[in-house]
């Protein structure tokens, strides 16, 4: 019984340890910069979006490049203050890091000492337009792996809650996520479509079209 005690409270304190590992660009992107200056880059987020809306809802070409920066400042600042009900419970600190065709996004679940960042790197492409393709690259509580299928299912889950459609399909060993965005709106037949996405150094952008009438629009 001694042993098997010793052995559950080294296991235990194992598992303390390895769970308390935060990955750098986490831990980088909580050092915050001066009040002022992110309360700016969180309104040129809403501005840069309130823009992007206006677009989409007229016929014709739209684009949009959105910072990094400008992410985290709202993620730190509005939401919380705004929007707290769109983050799980117990969870709090989202932040992303974007580099080419991947995004990593980590927070924190539990509160103080008994807390832990999860976090998961991800890579996400447009396979056609109106198509996205997400694959789980690794998914970590600390340092603790965790499995990706059942994240991807829960990902797909809340987005068939907010009306999209998704399917679950392999691909090379491994389970992509594919989200279909709703192209057409009754009122008037207008479509639209996202033909480009790039995700860079800290950056992503991406273009597309307002089209009137419900079918795809003629390629360009």
């Amino acid at each position: 019984m001694g042993g098997i005690a010793l052995t559950l409270v080294v296991l235990g304190c194992a598992l303390a340890v390895v769970t308390r590992h935060v990955p750098e660009f986490y831990r980088q992107r909580m050092v915050f910069a001066e009040e002022p200056l992110q309360e700016l880059s969180a309104r040129r987020l809403l501005s840069d979006l309130s823009a992007l809306q206006a677009a989409f809802t007229r016929d014709g070409d739209w684009e949009a490049a959105i910072d990094e920066d400008d992410i985290n400042a709202w993620l730190a600042i509005d939401l919380p203050r705004n929007h707290q009900r769109l983050l799980p419970g117990l969870a709090s600190a989202p932040r992303v890091r974007l580099s080419p065709k991947r995004i990593e996004a980590g927070l924190r679940l539990g509160v103080g000492p008994l807390s832990a960042v999860a976090w998961m790197t991800a890579e996400i492409r447009l396979r056609e337009p109106n198509q996205l393709a997400i694959v789980l690259d690794e998914v970590r509580l600390g340092g603790l792996p965790l499995p990706r299928g059942p994240v991807l299912a829960e990902i797909a889950t809340r987005c068939r809650r907010l009306g999209v459609v998704t399917a679950l399909r392999p691909l090379d060993g491994r389970n992509v996520l594919v989200i279909y965005i709703p192209s057409t709106y009754v009122e008037g037949g207008t479509s639209h479509w996202l033909e480009s996405l790039a995700i860079g150094e800290g950056t992503i952008a991406g273009s597309g079209r307002t089209f009137r009438g419900r079918e795809r629009p003629p390629e360009r």
